[in-house]
């Protein structure tokens, strides 16, 4: 199976190109467009997370290649129902004030993914599809308070009730995906 870039190497090299989004908001962006069409483009996605750029250069070209093994890894972790899908997000060892902003920018990314396939606020969705965009909306607004941390293991509260959040948003966008673009193989003929 293909394997996520790494995240940091991918957000310098989208920094230094001056993308419309980072790592993490590009692959959200990716899984909600996916989720919204059952496949798209891949130039159409790359548009998005690049916004106009001068043609040409290594630079770009490395972006571009790097993109492309995002978007086919993700494209085969969404399909694979051994549930191997994951986000592109911070390793646990990064600071956890990085990792919730990584997290909601990821959140970011998927709900404009969505609207960027075809999905409006007036869209008719599932009730449980519904209720995760909510929800996904809200993690996207996240930030992480950084001061002195509580006494009686607050941190340790905070860093499971961040695992908590990564993996119900992880487990929704595989949901939502489900719920929009079901199996051919499920439907009958008659």
């Amino acid at each position: 199976m293909e394997q996520l870039p790494e995240i940091t190497e991918l957000e310098e090299i989208l920094y230094r190109i001056d993308a419309n989004m980072g790592a993490a908001e590009a692959h959200g962006a990716l899984c909600g467009m996916v989720c919204a069409r059952g496949s798209i483009d891949l130039s159409e996605w790359i548009d998005h997370v690049l916004g106009e750029q001068e043609d040409g250069g290594a630079l770009l070209h490395d972006v571009v290649h790097k993109l492309s093994n995002l978007y086919r890894a993700t494209l085969e972790m969404m399909n694979d129902v051994s549930g191997e899908f994951r986000l592109l997000l911070l390793d646990d060892d990064d600071a956890l004030a990085e990792r919730v902003e990584t997290l909601a920018a990821w959140c970011q990314g998927f709900i404009y993914g969505l609207a960027a396939g075809g999905i409006r606020e007036d869209s008719e969705l599932p009730e449980d599809t519904a209720e995760l965009v909510k929800d996904m909306v809200e993690i996207s607004r996240a930030s992480h308070d950084v001061g002195e941390t509580a006494v009686g293991g607050a941190e340790d509260e905070d860093e499971v009730a961040y695992m908590e959040i990564e993996e119900y948003v992880r487990m929704g966008a595989l949901l939502i995906y489900e719920e929009l673009q079901p199996l051919q193989s499920t439907q009958t003929i008659h």
